[in-house]
């Protein structure tokens, strides 16, 4: 009886497949990446740092953003109104939007497959707020967790942030963010 003879070793194998899994990932994101759009939500000239525009006169805003990282990268975290069915927006890895509020207490909520979470907040005029979504590690897929964050921890994690695509907000919502561009055209 012969003993048969491997052509590669296993763990060479398991190698390969990280790496064509890793390339496929990357040049999946890469188109996205690339996108250009015209958000009015911060404004920076070259050298400086990026400037948050004060909310509309006798509103608040909230600034909801996404942490980049390899876990959850493929999942969206989807904003909502406690209560509504349709989304705010849709947070990419990586991404912001901004959503200006009427003075009051605001509920949101954020679902993925294993979970729901919730926050409500008290919005003030004249007041920007911060919301961080991160997607943790969950039995089946990711789990999305929503929670109060500061100008600091934003700044800290993004040196150019990018703005939500206009095909991933409510009309509202891109309303607000984008100033030459409509909803419908995609940014």
């Amino acid at each position: 009886m012969m003993a048969k003879r491997p052509s590669k070793p296993l763990i060479e194998k398991v190698r390969i497949m990280k790496r064509v899994f890793a390339a496929l990932a990357l040049s999946a994101a890469a188109p996205v990446a690339m996108i250009a759009t015209a958000p009015v939500a911060m404004a920076q000239a070259d050298d400086e740092e990026y400037q948050i525009p004060a909310p509309p006169e006798g509103m608040g805003q909230i600034i909801f953003y996404r942490t980049g990282g390899l876990a959850g990268a493929a999942l969206g975290c989807a904003v909502f109104n406690v209560g509504e069915e349709d989304k705010l927006s849709s947070l990419a890895s990586g991404r912001y939007f901004v959503l200006q509020s009427e003075p009051g207490e605001r509920n949101f909520t954020v679902k993925s497959l294993e979970t729901k979470d919730a926050l409500t907040l008290e919005v003030e005029e004249g007041e920007t707020q911060f919301v961080r979504c991160k997607i943790k590690a969950g039995f089946l897929a990711g789990r999305a967790n929503i929670s109060p964050s500061t100008e600091k921890e934003f700044r800290n994690k993004y040196k150019s942030p990018k703005l939500v695509d206009a095909n991933d907000m409510a009309a509202e919502v891109a309303a607000m963010n984008y100033a030459e561009t409509s909803p419908a055209s995609g940014g």
